[in-house]
């Protein structure tokens, strides 16, 4: 009797301790599996990441000639407007609007995979959290920007313009933008007024564009790292 209670016991035994072996050889696949997907993402968003670099590096140089522009509007309007030929340039500056178009599809996957957690270093995740999140809003003021030269600088303009197209003769910023052709002087406090709002605004993108380049270059060397722990 006793035998057959021990043989049984350790049949138990080699039963339970089968299951268990299975489980933990599936969870650790599962694990294995989940740690190389983020280390897939991850090289992608740190890929996309240089991308985004490029265009706020971009960005944050069409910002940078709009408030000069309008420094040289703002002064033409109180000299009373003589006759200029690079007053097109300039007011064409003002209408400088530009999207910030980084690809976020990646770090959606990685929320999305709920295995955000199995990134060691948390110092990343808040990184990478604070730049998604700071984009969001970049692109919603660049939209608004946006909105303002479409839907009234153009329109305001177009009494006073035969022409707003590309140009050979004015390369309003890396041959990106379009040019006014003024056939009449714009009325003087109007134009200073949209020329110290493009101004304002400008001065204020190119430093949140400055400030989101340094911010990729600090995500980067977190996600490399991370790679790097990984390999």
């Amino acid at each position: 009797m006793k035998n057959i209670l021990a043989r049984g016991g350790v049949e138990f035994l080699a039963v339970f301790l089968g299951i268990a072996l299975s489980l933990w050889v599936d969870k650790y696949r599962e694990n294995k599996n989940a740690e190389e997907l983020n280390f897939q993402i991850l090289s992608r968003i740190y890929d996309n990441l240089e991308i985004d670099s490029l265009d706020a590096i971009w960005n944050y140089k069409a910002h940078k000639i709009k408030p000069a522009a309008a420094k040289r509007v703002i002064s033409w309007c109180k000299e009373g407007q003589p006759q200029s030929d690079s007053i097109n340039l300039f007011i064409s500056r003002l209408a400088i609007a530009t999207i910030f178009t980084n690809n976020d599809e990646e770090y959606n996957a990685l929320k999305a995979s709920g295995n955000m957690g199995l990134i060691k270093n948390d110092q990343l995740i808040k990184a990478l959290y604070n730049y998604y999140s700071e984009v969001e809003y970049i692109k919603y003021i660049d939209e608004t920007i946006d909105k303002q030269v479409v839907e009234q600088f153009i329109p305001f303009m177009s009494n006073y313009s035969n022409f707003y197209g590309y140009s050979n003769i004015y390369d309003v910023f890396d041959n990106a933008f379009n040019s006014f052709i003024i056939i009449k002087n714009p009325p003087k406090e109007k134009l200073k007024f949209y020329a110290s709002m493009f101004a304002s605004q400008s001065s204020s993108r190119a430093f949140v564009y400055k400030r989101l380049q340094g911010k990729i270059i600090e995500l980067r060397n977190l996600i490399r790292q991370e790679l790097r722990s990984n390999i």
